[in-house]
């Protein structure tokens, strides 16, 4: 297997195969955006043409990202639409906001206010793809030398990252989260190079920022930080000035970044699934732990005596959280309650267990888990046959790419985020075979990208059998601008609806809703539950008290509702059964996707 131990200190010709190398990259990123491109022109077409959202977090983002150009404060996320009268605190932040708001600006100098919307719904994906595309490369060149860099471009965009949080429209947290997860452990894995252990100071803003988007990332982060005194428990003093980078860029960082996003009145609240006191507290004593090891190093001459100390400074970090907030220890969406969590989450795709999939849809789970899994192998092997920096840094890598694909095999949308990562060892475990003696170097490029496709995400995809799970089909009916334009007709009121539509209706029509796909909302989905499950007589006196003027029922979902299932002799179930009960007025065509009623006047 070819030796990629010191692809930082590369030789003459070393250095000139790296700047031979550019333009190749240069050429590889453009064909894959542009074959990216070509592969979602149909949705990015729909997004333009029509406005239409794929998915609720998008939509819900359009309406938070409306409300804060309308002028709605930076540290007020209510989205009062939602959950009436009081509105509903979401535990987004404002980050993401910057940057559509900046495209939307820029955009409404020369289109229409919904035109502007449709263009950043559409560049802002695409730029963040672009960024996903040089950062893996940049990543596989860390790691491997220049070589792999063109490769895990390639890689890169057969990872299916086209299709999932970084498709047209795609605005909400996701692909800005996944692009600074990959670029801070680019910084992180140069930092462990001691003459460049400034870039660790760079890696810790790049988490603070990613903190203060939302704790996605967390998993990910941890093993990173917890590399840093493992490390030094090995290297002893050597390792202080790595400590100290990094611990310095975090007390720097993560402060600023929280005081940029949480306001004021809120400094002390420890929250689970937010940015908020009990992370902070444990970030800042953690870093503080990283410098006393740093000043303590020379008093820690043995491995015994920094191994005591590093773990020390790990109790110390852990206590923190314990004592602050021994709740969020596990589950972060603790505070869910059980029925929602029973009726909306546990339906949930992305939310689902990987292995919960392969009844129906074999094929995907394996196209899913195989590729980071060979990632995962690669990262092991290289790590096994090379020493030093290079080691540390394969050993780092194999420790996330794990920590991700243990956390996607409990929750299947971890694998948006790990998925590009092992893409890099892959290439370079692709790279190293194929450059063997044994093969011709005119069969070297085909080869490989043949290799490529073969044992991609998007390639087993195509060559495994993936199922049949059309479920989601009939529903999406029901999300479309064209069905939800004789409801944006209507004068704003108070709507019923399902989980799923509570957002799309926010983002295509005036109304207020009470249910959305959101574990905040456990009063206005608790709400409208038992309003669906309750017999009709019982629903029209919960609504008529909560002031709702409307309902609505999805009349082309294919699956059975869990509000059905779970109330066979409730509202939801009439209206599922195409009946109404006489206090409900239709007002949809007859062969609407989407039925809407009124409450009839009270004679």
């Amino acid at each position: 297997m070819t030796d990629f131990a010191t692809p930082d200190a590369p030789s003459v010709a070393g250095r000139q195969e790296a700047a031979d190398s550019r333009l190749p990259v240069g050429l590889v990123l453009a064909l894959a955006l542009l074959c990216a491109a070509a592969l979602s022109f149909s949705r990015a077409e729909a997004v333009w043409r029509t406005g239409a959202f794929f998915d609720s977090d998008d939509a819900m983002r359009a309406v938070q990202l409306r409300d804060f150009l309308a002028g709605q404060p930076w540290f007020d996320l209510t989205a009062y639409r939602l959950d009436p009268p009081g509105g509903l605190p979401m535990h987004w932040s404002r980050i993401v906001d910057v940057s559509l708001a900046g495209l939307d600006l820029l955009f409404s100098r020369f289109l229409a206010p919904e035109y502007a919307e449709r263009a950043t719904r559409l560049v802002f994906p695409f730029l963040l793809l672009a960024a996903l595309f040089a950062v893996v490369g940049w990543l596989a060149a860390i790691l491997s030398g220049p070589r792999a860099r063109s490769l895990a471009v390639w890689l890169a965009m057969l990872s299916g990252a086209t299709f999932l949080q970084f498709t047209p429209g795609r605005i909400d947290h996701h692909a800005p989260q996944i692009v600074t997860l990959a670029a801070s452990l680019c910084f992180f894995l140069q930092g462990l190079d001691a003459n460049r252990a400034s870039r660790l100071a760079a890696s810790a803003a790049l988490m603070a920022l990613s903190f203060a988007i939302s704790l996605e990332n967390l998993p990910f982060f941890a093993v990173m930080m917890a590399a840093l005194p493992l490390f030094f428990v090995f290297e002893g003093a050597s390792a202080r000035g790595r400590l100290l980078w990094f611990a310095g860029g975090a007390l720097v960082a993560f402060p600023s970044f929280y005081a940029a996003t949480v306001p004021s009145a809120r400094y002390f609240a420890s929250v689970c699934d937010a940015f908020s006191f009990a992370h902070i507290a444990a970030l800042c004593i953690g870093a503080l732990s990283l410098v006393a090891l740093a000043l303590a190093a020379p008093w820690l001459p043995t491995f015994p005596a920094r191994l005591l100390a590093a773990g020390g400074a790990g109790l110390a970090t852990l206590s923190s959280v314990l004592l602050l907030a021994p709740h969020c220890i596990g589950d972060p969406l603790v505070g869910l309650d059980p029925l929602i969590r029973d009726l909306w989450l546990s339906h949930v795709a992305e939310a689902k267990p990987l292995l919960a999939l392969f009844p129906k849809a074999p094929g995907i789970v394996v196209a899913t888990a195989a590729p980071v899994a060979l990632g995962l192998a690669a990262a092991t092997v290289f790590a096994w046959r090379v020493q030093g920096l290079a080691r540390r840094r394969w050993l780092l890598t194999a420790a996330v790419v794990a920590t991700g694909l243990a956390a996607g095999l409990w929750q299947l949308r971890v694998f948006s985020s790990v998925t590009p990562l092992a893409m890099a060892p892959l290439a370079a475990a692709i790279v190293a075979l194929v450059e063997r003696p044994r093969v011709g170097v005119a069969l070297r490029a085909p080869l490989a990208g043949f290799l490529a496709i073969l044992v991609s995400p998007i390639g087993l995809a195509l060559a495994l059998p993936s199922g049949d799970d059309n479920e989601a089909d009939g529903e999406r009916a029901c999300l479309t601008p064209q069905a939800l334009a004789p409801l944006a007709e209507m004068a704003p009121t108070r709507v019923l609806g399902s989980f799923d539509l509570g957002s799309h209706i926010l983002a295509h029509t005036p109304h207020s809703v009470f249910a959305a796909p959101y574990h905040r909302d456990n009063h206005g989905n608790l709400f409208a539950a038992r309003a669906f499950m309750a017999a009709p007589d019982e629903a029209e006196a919960m609504l008529r008290k909560a002031g709702v003027g409307l309902v609505v029922w999805c009349a082309r979902a294919k699956a059975l509702s869990p509000l059905v299932s779970a109330a066979p002799d409730g509202l939801a179930a009439m209206l599922a059964r195409g009946e109404s009960p006489a206090w409900l007025e239709r007002k949809s065509q007859k062969d609407a996707p989407l039925l809407v009623f009124a409450l009839r006047a009270v004679k």
